[in-house]
């Protein structure tokens, strides 16, 4: 059946849009078996529960397969990984020369010849156990290395031979510096989250990485957003590309948008008063530093809500553990930050909050890109003050979409601030050789998670989280 896909060429690497329509393009509700996919891609696939495309994968499948090279602007949670990995497996089939004989098992020298450019570790971890799971039934070889964690496994799983690698700039660059990590055989470039990589200043290194792998290669972007600086580079690393957009709007139409107008001195407070009124069972709520975090990982544990924090200055295996609590349900409240977040996949994760804007729009789309993956549908819930509003505005711009705004009455600016409120004083203190928390309660406001004063309800002591906890046990 025939469909029609706008699209745009770029000519001459110079990203000079030139629209056109793509005729008797595949659709996006087609089966993966309508391209030349290996049987052992296929197998891999089905396994994991897949069946019809998304648009990402309908559009880029055809062209990667060719061996272009690829602009493409696309959301989180749209199946961008497969869209690469499973044509460059299928490329490595074909370059390895491999199953021609009908050999199960071939024999092949492992050189990296894939290379996956991630911004964070997580994201990292991610792509590369997905590439694992495309690759079950194929000879090929997928390793991470990442910050954060000991070299020395990275290490041997690299000189033990690597077809896949996926890498943090940083780690890469570590090996290449320490070990003698050679590039030169990597066929196959991809960046993933290219604005991410370029908000995090790792422009350098990607225009580094470009000079390491092999003088002919494939390069393949991905980003949410197009912004300057993604054009800009991808003017110097990109030939010939075709541009791909799958998306219509910044934000996918899945996700359903509101805003709550708040005083700042009560965010958390609300955030409290809502999980409790609504029995929300797993929020990912977003902060902008580290400071933030832990203000609101206190103030929630305080009210009884089980949550933990997860920014840059934690190891990995206490984020790791945080994120498997988070994701079996053991923690209602995920507290993050922006950078820390990049990469998370949270399987049908339910509500995404922002108790506070980001510092740049475009960290917006990817933080409410959280919610609403792989088809269903999600929600993002915003927080906003009056200094909030022309970021608010700024948002609202990008996306093409105005929010609409909800009141909770007794919460908004202006409204009168309870009679008496108590303030809480967190201590760490060491009692018999045991850390404890020494909670100090007096009549003066405390910072909460945005650093302004909290005020809670002195005639009960709690929140009104707290207080529906209290009824439920009677």
């Amino acid at each position: 059946m025939i469909s029609i896909i706008s699209r745009s060429i770029l000519l001459d690497s110079a990203l000079t849009f030139i629209p056109y329509t793509l005729i008797n393009s595949i659709e996006p509700t087609m089966n993966f078996d309508a391209f030349d996919l290996h049987p052992k891609i296929l197998d891999a696939v089905s396994a994991r529960g897949y069946q019809q495309l998304t648009q990402v994968q309908s559009q880029v499948l055809p062209v990667a397969m060719e061996g272009k090279d690829i602009m493409a602007c696309a959301q989180t949670g749209t199946g961008k990984t497969a869209a690469f990995a499973l044509p460059l497996l299928n490329r490595l089939i074909q370059e390895y020369n491999l199953f021609t004989e009908g050999d199960l098992e071939p024999e092949h020298q492992s050189k990296v010849k894939v290379l996956v450019l991630t911004p964070t570790r997580e994201l990292a971890i991610q792509v590369a156990d997905n590439i694992s799971a495309y690759a079950q039934f194929l000879p090929f070889k997928t390793t991470a290395v990442y910050g954060g964690s000991n070299m020395n496994p990275q290490r041997k799983a690299l000189q033990a031979g690597v077809d896949i690698l996926v890498a943090t700039p940083g780690r890469l660059f570590d090996h290449i510096g320490q070990f003698g990590l050679d590039l030169s055989n990597v066929t196959h470039l991809v960046v993933d989250e290219a604005d991410r990589m370029l908000d995090l200043g790792f422009v350098r290194d990607i225009e580094k990485v470009k000079k390491l792998v092999a003088a002919t290669h494939q390069t393949l972007f991905f980003s949410a957003t197009y912004s300057e600086a993604v054009k800009t580079l991808a003017e110097k690393m990109l030939l010939a590309p075709e541009w791909i957009n799958v998306a219509t709007s910044a934000t996918a139409s899945l996700i359903t948008q509101e805003v709550y107008l708040v005083d700042t001195r009560r965010k958390a407070e609300l955030l409290s008063e809502l999980i409790g009124r609504n029995n929300w069972q797993q929020v990912l709520v977003f902060v902008s530093t580290r400071e933030s975090a832990e203000h609101l990982h206190a103030e929630l544990k305080l009210d009884g809500v089980k949550n933990a924090v997860f920014h840059g200055e934690k190891t990995q295996g206490a984020r790791n553990r945080a994120l498997d609590e988070f994701k079996s349900g053991k923690l209602r409240v995920m507290v993050a930050t922006d950078v820390a977040a990049r990469g998370l996949d949270i399987e049908a994760l339910p509500l995404v909050i922002n108790l506070e804007l980001p510092f740049a729009a475009e960290d917006y789309v990817h933080r409410v890109g959280r919610t609403g993956r792989a088809g269903l549908a999600g929600r993002a819930i915003s927080f906003v003050s009056p200094q909030d509003r022309e970021m608010l505005q700024e948002i609202e711009l990008l996306i093409e979409q105005t929010l609409p705004c909800i009141t909770m009455p007794g919460y908004e600016e202006g409204a009168p601030l309870p009679a008496r409120y108590r303030d809480v004083v967190v201590k760490p203190v060491k009692e018999k050789g045991h850390n404890k928390r020494k909670y100090e309660d007096k009549n003066r406001p405390v910072k909460n998670a945005v650093g302004k004063s909290n005020y809670r309800s002195a005639a009960s002591g709690k929140s009104s989280y707290g207080r529906s906890k209290d009824k439920a046990k009677k």
